[in-house]
């Protein structure tokens, strides 16, 4: 079950946040673990993005809230997508859904819904959750969102890892443009609502 950051942070004092937040490990990801527990509060103050925690919905019924496990977490945010100029005309349109431009100038950023984070507990035994299903999380409150604004499009950055990249194309996600980073070059991919 998906609990918003928010409503733990309506409930408990910070202190209680942070010490829940510390209970999550991602060995695979660093940048992940910490964004939880280092950027999440601030993001969810500032409304950059949303998180949610998805704790067993057993723990909800027999636990306090601070007493939750999480099993992983989602984020998801607003974000331009910016496609590179050589994008074809015919890919562009595709995006868009209508055309290619817009008073005569070629359509260059596109609104996505973005999976900023994405990732599960890895010092839980026996964690049996699935990417695949906090996929479905996140498509479920993009869904929501969809409904009440509007929106075409999914969108990801994950860092250029062959086992990354397959696991969004299995979900898919369609590479859009690889953006050099420092240390990892970063692939934006995008999915249809």
């Amino acid at each position: 079950m998906l609990i918003p950051l928010k409503v733990v942070m309506d409930k408990l004092d910070e202190a209680s946040i942070i010490q829940l937040l510390n209970g999550f490990r991602c060995k695979k990801d660093e940048d992940i673990e910490l964004f939880l527990q280092n950027k999440a509060i601030e993001f969810e103050r500032l409304s950059k993005s949303r998180t949610y925690l998805v704790c067993d919905v057993n723990d909800l019924e027999n636990k306090s809230i601070d007493e939750l496990i999480i099993y992983g977490y989602i984020s998801l945010a607003l974000k331009v997508l910016t496609v590179p100029e050589n994008t074809s005309n015919r890919v562009r349109k595709k995006i868009d859904g209508l055309s290619a431009k817009s008073h005569g100038k070629v359509i260059t950023d596109f609104p996505c819904y973005l999976i900023g984070q994405l990732s599960k507990n890895s010092d839980i035994e026996g964690n049996t959750l699935s990417g695949k299903e906090l996929i479905d999380f996140a498509n479920s409150v993009i869904a929501a969102a969809m409904n009440a604004v509007g929106g075409r499009y999914v969108m990801i950055e994950c860092k250029n890892i062959k086992k990354l990249t397959e696991f969004y194309k299995n979900n898919d996600f369609h590479e859009i443009a690889t953006i050099p980073d420092e240390n990892y070059a970063m692939v934006q991919m995008i999915r249809k609502v």
